[in-house]
């Protein structure tokens, strides 16, 4: 069996090959990358320099495997899915923030005609989420309310700011018109819905706010048939109202402004000087010590009684592999969901969200082998 990791060697691809690597069955990972940033040290990881946007050497370097994790940034998805597609080969990705979700969805036919299977969005935040509203669903015969809420805490002893996931795509969801789904798909400014909420752990109570996001581009139509009114994404940390400020005075913007006769792109600017001043990434031998918890809350009805539903997935930094919960907690679920493709765990064809084929059971015990805890509430209203 064998499987590629498209930017296995970034931040969070690295952990999908790390989690593979524990599998005995696996006889070959391909770790496809532009730049061969760490050294896996087995011999069952062969490194393919690739760069994503060159589809040609991209089919030429995955044909032959049976599942391709994508791993890099989310604009390439609908280009390195129609790669997969000529390869013939089964896909995961890790998220495609709404809006480039609803044009893979579009490859659906495509995948079934070439008998082979696409999960989109198989991270964390979308991913783990989306198999947890798909359990809390199980347990209701009619849902109204859907909420994902999202936090997060770094609390590792370092004095400068530093990005555990893409700050690309981090400033997209600041800056791109957030959506949620009252009774049909709405948008608003990012920003524009926030509550206090209490995430217990290490977390505790934080402000969460509405931004654009993946499960709203399936979990709507997903659960259809039980007349859910209601779905919305909130994700905050301590410091998110920092980098808004950011955002909000004009660093978010991708559009080139002249400055002084010279084009450039105010967040382009911005990486780059955080970059020169170590501060957009974190330094290699730096052990993160960040802790996440997702809530999935849904409200409706179960047996004629009122019933609410919370799912908690508690995610933390991983001192085996030298990683941040952020990072893990992404690319360990789509290892998970590779691994049962391969040993027929998930079976089918065409482009689906997680919550419409990741078996629930299987994958939270999966999870748990991997130190990520799954909790679940049910209340009943007894009025």
């Amino acid at each position: 069996m064998k499987v590629a990791v498209l930017g296995g060697t970034g931040m969070t691809g690295r952990c999908s090959v790390y989690d593979l690597l524990e599998n005995p069955s696996i006889d070959e990972i391909k770790v496809l990358d532009i730049n061969k940033n760490i050294e896996f040290n087995n011999p069952k990881v062969k490194f393919v320099q690739v760069d994503a946007r060159e589809t040609s050497s991209l089919i030429k370097a995955i044909k032959g495997v049976d599942v391709l994790i994508n791993a890099v940034q989310y604009y390439y998805n609908v280009e390195i899915m129609k790669a997969a597609l000529e390869a013939r080969v089964n896909y995961i990705d890790l998220g495609g923030l709404y809006y480039t979700t609803l044009e893979q969805l579009k490859l659906d036919q495509e995948f079934k005609n070439q008998n082979i299977l696409a999960i989109v969005g198989m991270g964390a935040q979308p991913g783990i989420s989306n198999v947890m509203a798909s359990y809390g669903a199980s347990k209701l015969d009619k849902i109204d309310t859907i909420k994902i809420r999202d936090a997060w805490v770094d609390k590792t002893n370092y004095p400068k700011l530093f990005f555990t996931w893409s700050p690309m795509t981090l400033f997209d969801e600041f800056t791109l018109q957030a959506v949620y789904y009252d009774n049909g798909i709405k948008t608003a400014p990012p920003f524009s819905n926030s509550e206090e909420f209490d995430f217990g752990w290490e977390v505790g109570k934080v402000r969460v706010f509405r931004t654009v996001h993946s499960e709203l581009a399936t979990i709507p139509e997903s659960f259809a048939e039980k007349g859910v009114k209601y779905v919305e994404w909130l994700e905050g940390s301590p410091e998110i109202e920092k980098l808004k400020f950011l955002s909000d005075i004009g660093f978010g913007k991708k559009e080139k402004v002249n400055f002084k006769g010279t084009e450039i792109s105010p967040r382009e600017f911005l990486f780059e000087f955080l970059k020169e001043q170590g501060m957009l990434y974190p330094p290699p031998d730096l052990q993160i010590r960040d802790y996440e918890v997702t809530v999935v809350e849904l409200t409706g009805v179960d047996a004629g009684k009122k019933k609410t539903i919370r799912v908690y997935a508690y995610f933390k930094y991983d001192e085996k592999w030298k990683v941040s919960a952020s990072q893990k907690e992404v690319g360990v679920p789509a290892s998970i969901a590779a691994q049962m493709i391969l040993n027929g765990t998930i079976k089918g064809k065409g482009v689906k969200p997680p919550e419409q084929i990741v078996p629930t059971k299987q994958f939270f015990q999966e999870l748990a082998k991997r130190d990520i805890k799954i909790s679940i509430e049910e209340i009943y209203d007894v009025n």
